[in-house]
């Protein structure tokens, strides 16, 4: 679009967003948020309990494959319109719909069911749950300007800590006291709720042209492709941030709960401090990202929690060194790595949202995102290796090595892009 020309069909920089807009935007994450960590946390627990062995438990792994590879089949989600109602609105009411009707045939099957069934219907929630979360990032990368990602990805941050508390929180007190069945089923009924926002999703508001992919994207119409992705010079960079920014995080959270019983903590007291205590630490942390994202740029954001990391991991070490004694010490640090945690995945996310093309957005975002994870999970495989062979003090000072390369790295990654970038003049 020409320079002075005006679009009714755009919405400028400055133009205030209607209040149904960020309302839209929780009611699509909170649906997603909810049926995640039922299966995430909920289902797992509740099959141990009720008798399965723990191997068996442990095949629900497996279900983590279509958060690692959806960005195979992001490229159709940004093409094809499923219903007439409307793109990314048609494929979340398709995918909302089979993600209730997984929940409801877990309702149906019952927790005595065999580890086959049980992995069956969750790897068809997965692949719901990960399909519906390529079109809603679409739509969010998609109609947010680049001064409304901190808000955006902040309320996307916080509604994951919400499908926590629901989903996994809420749901796991409930199948103690109400049992297996109904607690399914109310699930299935609040992952239905969020439906009703979808007639105020507006698809016809997208982002000022202006604020569109690096590399001339927005010039040109193409066919959405990982192709195209990779075509794109400024995706290097990010991508290797991508991959390095939270490498060091995963061992050292696979084992944070662990550490927590170790240093004598209660098994309550630690699930309390990994569920509902991570939860609410997530809404700060969701809540200060924003508000320091409203003041600094995305780098620089990026760049001090990456610092703040190796601080955090640090006093870790001290403690398994008994230089920082007592377990409310132990537990404030522990809560305080929740509230850092949320806070890098609404800084970081918002770079992934400013660095993906509107043309194909739940493709270039979904890419990103399992190049985060892929990394975090390989991290997190190595944790436990790692604090077997070199206790928890070992695993604290290799974490603690990572996070000071990570930073490094993250440094020269964003100075990169910034030269692949500097002709365009965007605030990254």
């Amino acid at each position: 679009m020409a320079a002075g020309v005006h679009n009714p069909g755009v919405l400028v920089k400055g133009a205030q967003r209607p209040r149904q807009f960020w309302a839209v935007l929780v009611a699509l994450y909170i649906a997603q948020g909810v049926p995640s960590y039922l299966m995430i946390m909920t289902v797992p627990a509740a099959l141990r309990a009720s008798g399965m062995p723990l191997q068996q438990v442990g095949m629900l792994s497996i279900l983590m494959l279509p958060l690692v590879l959806k960005f195979l089949w992001a490229p159709w989600v940004d093409r094809l319109r499923p219903l007439r109602w409307g793109h990314r609105r048609g494929w979340i009411v398709c995918t909302q719909l089979a993600s209730v009707l997984a929940i409801g045939a877990l309702a149906w099957v019952g927790p005595q069911a065999s580890i086959t069934t049980i992995v069956c219907i969750g790897m068809f929630l997965a692949l719901s749950i990960a399909t519906q979360d390529i079109a809603t990032d679409g739509y969010a990368t998609q109609q947010l300007r680049s001064d409304e990602l901190g808000r955006g990805n902040a309320i996307q941050a916080a509604s994951v800590a919400g499908g926590v508390l629901l989903g996994g929180t809420l749901a796991m007190a409930l199948v103690d006291q109400w049992g297996w069945q109904a607690t399914m089923l109310l699930m299935g009924g609040l992952s239905l709720l969020p439906l009703l926002a979808l007639p105020w999703m507006d698809e016809g508001m997208p982002a000022a042209a202006d604020e569109d992919a690096q590399d001339g994207a927005a010039a040109v119409p193409v066919r959405p492709s990982i192709k195209q992705f990779f075509a794109r010079p400024s995706v290097w960079a990010i991508l290797g941030l991508a991959a390095v920014y939270r490498l060091s995080e995963g061992m050292l959270r696979s084992m944070e709960s662990s550490y927590l019983l170790h240093s004598g903590l209660s098994l309550s007291e630690a699930g309390v401090i990994a569920g509902s205590g991570a939860a609410l630490a997530g809404l700060l942390g969701s809540w200060l990202a924003a508000q320091w994202l409203r003041q600094r740029s995305r780098s620089q954001v990026l760049l001090g929690l990456s610092a703040l990391r190796v601080l955090a991991f640090a006093l870790f070490l001290a403690h398994s060194l008994h230089w920082l004694g007592g377990t409310t010490s132990l537990a404030v640090l522990a809560v305080g790595l929740s509230v850092h945690r949320y806070m890098e995945m609404v800084a970081l996310y918002a770079l992934f949202m400013a660095s993906s093309s509107r043309q194909q957005p739940g493709t270039d975002f979904s890419i990103f995102v399992c190049a985060e994870l892929l990394s975090y999970m390989l991290s997190a495989m190595a944790g436990g290796f790692i604090a077997k062979h070199f206790e928890f003090s070992g695993l604290f000072a290799i974490a603690t090595a990572i996070a000071v390369g990570c930073w490094l790295a993250t440094a020269a990654l964003l100075r990169r892009h910034a030269q692949v970038v500097a002709g365009t003049g965007r605030r990254i």
